[in-house]
């Protein structure tokens, strides 16, 4: 296994690609696998729904990769044409590396994608560091977005510190870590056992990026004039999502924003209030 390796080992990374494997195999739609090669490595695209539909770009969060979308995929796929992207240098089937957070990198790395997917307008979907990514590209190339959509969106203010105090001790504690961090992260939502048990082999056996991803300024964030929905958790314990709400509305006053009640940094069933945004 290679020093600079995301996985702590090569049989824990043999482990979680068998299970994404696995996985994939119950995608609930018809689909097209593709790997796009970029300056930034190989990417690896689940694609769903009618390549003559407006397209979709799904960009997941932190420590996961395309299988989060598996309950959005169907209903999105009925009227758009959906690519579910593997993130680089995340636990999925795109090349290990990780460019600078800092600079333009990852907005060139999807440009290369978007590209290569013959795509000239998109809408965007982005959860946690998904969402981040999606607000890179969206202040890199703003033309070629046409609607926006950020789910618990890292990069509009810093993370909690409160969070970071607490997870680094649990990061030393085995499974039981695991188990005490999964229900800060959750919170009160119930996930499937099935999605439990994946995220817990790639906790196992997977390097995460650490620490507080870059704030877009005001500069960049004013590029947002397309149509945007912000929708976070208000009891989110790693973003404060009413800090977060508060700056979108100064920032990027047409977007819109809901704060869901009694809900954490996971976001479950949203999709049929994403339809109605994208449809509007």
């Amino acid at each position: 296994m290679k020093t600079n390796s995301i996985y702590k080992s090569d049989k824990g990374k043999a482990l979680i690609i068998n299970h994404y494997d696995n996985l994939i195999q119950k995608w609930p739609v018809d689909k097209e696998i593709i790997n796009v090669n970029t300056s930034f490595g190989n990417t690896f695209i689940i694609a769903s729904g009618d390549v003559e539909n407006k397209p979709i770009i799904l960009l997941h969060g932190s420590s996961t990769n395309s299988v989060m979308w598996m309950g959005d995929v169907e209903k999105l796929s009925e009227t758009y044409r959906v690519y579910a992207i593997d993130i680089i240098g995340e636990p999925g089937k795109s090349d290990e590396n990780r460019p600078d957070m800092n600079g333009d990198h990852y907005g060139k790395w999807l440009d290369e994608v978007i590209d290569a997917l013959n795509i000239e307008k998109a809408i965007i979907i982005g959860n946690s560091l998904g969402g981040w990514m999606a607000l890179k590209y969206a202040t890199y190339k703003p033309e070629k977005v046409e609607k926006l959509v950020l789910l618990a969106t890292s990069g509009i203010t810093n993370g909690k510190m409160s969070f970071m105090f607490r997870v680094m001790p649990l990061m030393l504690l085995g499974e039981k870590g695991i188990d005490r961090l999964n229900q800060i992260v959750y919170g009160n939502e119930v996930i499937p056992e099935e999605a439990l048990e994946f995220g817990k082999l790639i906790m196992k056996h997977y390097r995460p990026r650490m620490g507080f991803l870059p704030v877009l300024t005001d500069q960049e964030l004013c590029k947002l004039t397309m149509p945007t929905l912000y929708m976070g958790g208000e009891n989110d314990a790693l973003l404060p999502t009413k800090k977060i709400a508060d700056r979108i509305s100064r920032v990027i006053p047409k977007a819109k924003i809901r704060v869901l009640k009694n809900t954490g940094h996971v976001l479950i069933d949203v999709v049929d209030d994403v339809v109605i945004f994208l449809g509007g």
